[in-house]
This record gives structure tokens, sequence and C-alpha cells, in this order.
């Protein structure tokens, strides 16, 4: 399942330099995420690059250390799938009393400038404050740019268990770009979740479940190939060392 997840899993990548410019090699990084505080920690190479890949997306301190520096943390990183985050760190000579360095990651937005894709994203914050009277994250999709209903959908249609004619060939209930539903790839944490025969999802999750919608309207990148729609995404929701539930209910005044 790991290498289903490739494709939405963070990387965060940057240099690590002195005040002066120098770059410092053999600086160590590490980054930390806010769920479950699991780490991993990488050496600069010899140019002061470093790189950690596979991350799955959260919220992330970052570290940066050297020896005869003072260390530098940047925190409140939050990332999003697939993102490619840039992040450099200037260290300053260390002094008897120096401390670490603590810096809000959340103050500066991160722009990814390694892809070309058009899409957007749902994120938790938003999921969970949305309301949805179906239930089903896939009606998320519609609160992003370049998003409608499909008007030539026959998804009832295709859900009439009563009638003799066959599924039809179009039965998707949105439209990415302008394209046909028919076109669209949607996936469950990078794993296919199409019903080819009705142009749909196979399984619904709960909303609950999910912690973040993505899609993305071109087809530019090749990792994205299959459909010459789009690509929907839902991630599901990983666990954390706090323990924690929900619940909802429906409410109408009939007043």
């Amino acid at each position: 399942m790991c290498s289903a997840q490739d494709l939405d899993n963070v990387t965060i990548a940057g240099q690590i330099t002195d005040q002066n410019g120098a770059v410092i090699p053999g600086a160590t990084v590490t980054v930390t995420i806010a769920s479950t505080r699991a780490g991993r920690t990488v050496v600069a190479d010899g140019d002061g690059h470093y790189k950690i890949i596979q991350l799955e997306p959260g919220i992330y301190s970052v570290k940066a250390s050297f020896a005869g520096f003072a260390a530098e943390e940047k925190t409140d990183l939050k990332t999003v799938a697939g993102q490619n985050v840039q992040l450099d760190f200037t260290l300053r000579p260390a002094t008897v009393t120096a401390e670490a360095v603590i810096v809000s990651a959340a103050e500066t937005p991160q722009i990814d400038t390694t892809r070309t894709i058009v899409g957007g994203t749902v994120a938790t914050r938003e999921i969970e404050s949305l309301p949805v009277v179906s239930r089903s994250p896939l009606d998320l999709i519609f609160t992003l740019g370049g998003v409608s209903e499909e008007p030539l959908s026959t998804h009832d249609l295709a859900e009439d268990r009563t009638s003799s004619r066959g599924t039809p060939e179009e039965a998707g209930i949105f439209s990415l770009s302008g394209g046909t539903a028919y076109s669209n790839n949607i996936t469950i944490d990078g794993l296919d979740n199409n019903d080819d025969r009705a142009a749909r999802e196979r399984f619904t999750p709960s909303i609950e479940a999910i912690d973040e919608v993505q899609i993305i309207r071109n087809q530019f990148a090749a990792e994205y190939g299959r459909a010459s729609g789009g690509r929907v995404n839902l991630r599901t929701r990983g666990g954390s060392n706090k323990f924690h539930g929900r619940g909802y209910f429906f409410f109408r005044d009939e007043s």
C-alpha cells in the first residue's frame, strides 16, 4: 500500500547555510509530525542540501543543527498531499548562552514551485466546518474552482436496479474543467476507487474518516495519468497519540 501512496506523500527539502551564506555540510535535520511525534532525521550532503521524502501530510516541526552553531527550529509547517516544500535554514554561531531559534513556519505560506498542476484541496478544517447533508466527502469538491455538476449525468438511471436497460456508459456526477464525468480518476489514499461501469466511485467512505479532499484538474504530470479529465483523491485520517471521537445529528425545524 505504501507504493500506491507515493504520489500523495510530502517531500521537505532545502539547504543549510551560515549567516555569511557558506554551506554547512553534515548538518542534521530532524522532522517531527505533530499528531504522533514520530520523527525522521537526515544529514545534509556536501553542498548543504537535505531532502526528506515519503512523509504523510500533516503539521510538522523541522529542526536543523550542527556542532558550533545554534540550532534552528521551524514549527507549525502545514502540508497537504503531494506537496514539495522548500525549507532553507540559516544557522548562526553558538555562544555560551545560545539557545535554539524557534520560528513559526505558519507565518509564511509554503508555495510549491516544483509542480505545474492546477487543482485545489479541501483541508481538515473545511471538512469539519462545512455542512454536508449527504455525508459524502465527494460533495466537498463542488466548493473548489473548476468543478461543476455534470449536465448530462444519468446517475439516477445507473442506480435503477429495476430497469431493463443496461447501465449507461456515462453516469458520473461531476465535471472537472468542463471535461466529461466518465473521464475522472477517483482514488482513496492513491488506490483505485473507480466503478468503470458507472463512471463513479466504487466505495464512498464516511466523511468522518476523511482528512483531505484533493483534486487535480489537468493531466500535465505523467504520474496522474489514466484519465483525461481530472483526478480526485480522498486521503483518510491517520492515528494520533490522543483518544478522540466525534458524532453528528440532523435537525429540521418543522414549526
